[in-house]
């Protein structure tokens, strides 16, 4: 059995084809049913051992329209943390915290 370390879960609204086919090509080494288009609303849901996050972003952010909103959050159990990547008018901002303190920081 596999012991999960890392989660990754989110969504952006308004995504395009493109940006779809640049994080299928990041996770699909890994598993390709982690992410999703369905229309114009992109989802990305994974649990395993190793996740390249900041390869991810960096795959999918030049496809970042202003039109694109959304959050990815990457918990990692290890550390006990979880890393939220905002997504808005193209820019993508993020914020750590403790796992115990997440609902400080997480903006809800």
């Amino acid at each position: 059995m596999e012991h999960i370390l890392i989660k990754v879960y989110g969504s952006i609204s308004n995504a395009s084809p493109e940006l779809y086919a640049a994080a299928l090509e990041m996770v699909q080494e890994q598993n390709e049913d982690a992410v999703e288009l369905d229309g114009t609303f992109f989802t990305i849901s994974f649990e395993g051992i190793y996740f390249m996050m900041n390869e991810f972003i960096a795959a999918i952010k030049p496809h970042l329209t202003n039109d694109c909103t959304g959050r990815i959050d990457y918990i990692d159990v290890d550390e006990w943390s979880l890393t939220r990547f905002w997504i808005e008018g193209g820019l993508i901002t993020q914020n750590t915290a403790d796992l115990n303190h997440v609902m400080d920081h997480s903006g809800h």
